[in-house]
């Protein structure tokens, strides 16, 4: 998610702070990777909790052939019970050249402001808690364009919300996906993406409108998404938007503060986060957090404090 800008790690949300390196093996493969851990302290109405947690560890292989390039990538996430390894996503990318490639595989949807993992993070927790939007990993082919002026891609799937790797054998008959990304100027990004899973007899067709902007200069970045899900299955659309802004404060520590909302109609959230990270060494990020969340008539307070690992 947000790949366009692969936000620098977070864009300036880690400048300085730990980032993604890759550790070459020889001239057709790296390997890049990072291990993420957290203790999230939560206050609820009825009470409280403390969690203690190894929260995700990643390899990533990245092979390089000129004009075909693969990446497998191999993820803990941190389920002490099970401690199940899964391949998270594995696909390959031949280069037509002048912006042009089609990728084949298991990969991570266009989608979604916020990336899925922890490294292009501006904070430690996500903003939607309670309605999963934005979908996650996938089964497909997909064509991308890029230019000056942005870029472009289509991707035709298995299912947009599930890798159940078939078509027309599954939940849903078949997914898609769109993307549109305009940079008109200097430091402004436009996103225009959509989404469908069409279910069968049993399932409800999907559709996923998301649209994010952000806008960068000198140490700020400012950015709004806005997501409206529509589902057969539910009365209501389920619409999400969230306000953020984040500032490289020193040189080796980012503040960030978030708002974000949810409707669902018979439900409606707003959460409020403000984070700062803290650079230790040039690979050793520290991620301190609070959010404090209205969900309907509940509150609910959360303290976190992540260590995050890149190499």
């Amino acid at each position: 998610m947000n790949k366009l800008l692969k936000l620098s790690i977070a864009g300036l949300a880690l400048t300085g702070a730990a980032s993604y390196g890759q550790i070459e093996i020889n001239e057709n493969l790296s390997i890049s990777g990072f291990l993420d851990m957290s203790t999230v302290y939560t206050d609820f109405e009825e009470g409280d909790e403390t969690a203690f947690n190894l929260d995700q560890v990643e390899l990533d292989f990245l092979f390089d052939f000129d004009t075909i390039t693969a990446q497998v990538d191999i993820n803990y996430l941190g389920d002490n019970d099970s401690g199940d390894v899964d391949l998270e996503q594995a696909f390959l990318t031949y280069n037509f050249g002048e912006g042009s490639s089609i990728s084949a595989g298991k990969f991570l949807s266009y989608h979604g402001w916020e990336t899925a993992e922890p490294t292009g993070l501006y904070q430690y927790s996500y903003a939607y808690d309670l309605f999963p939007t934005i979908p996650g990993y996938h089964n497909g082919v997909s064509y991308d364009y890029s230019a000056d002026w942005g870029s472009f891609g289509i991707a035709l799937l298995d299912s947009a919300y599930s890798a159940d790797g078939s078509l027309s054998e599954g939940e849903y008959e078949w997914g898609g996906e769109l993307k549109l990304v305009l940079t008109p100027t200097e430091g402004l990004t436009l996103y225009f993406g959509y989404a469908t899973d069409q279910g069968n007899d049993s399932v409800a067709d999907v559709d996923l409108f998301n649209f994010w902007t952000s806008y960068e200069w000198d140490a700020h970045t400012v950015a709004f998404e806005y997501n409206i899900l529509d589902t057969d299955g539910l009365e209501d659309e389920i619409k999400q938007w969230l306000l953020m802004y984040s500032i490289a404060a020193t040189d080796t520590g980012t503040f960030t503060a978030r708002i974000s909302n949810e409707d669902a109609g018979v439900i409606d959230a707003d959460k409020y986060t403000v984070a700062w990270i803290e650079a230790l060494t040039d690979n050793l990020a520290l991620v301190f957090e609070y959010s404090m969340s209205d969900i309907g008539e509940a509150d609910v307070d959360t303290f976190a404090i992540e260590a995050l690992l890149t190499f």
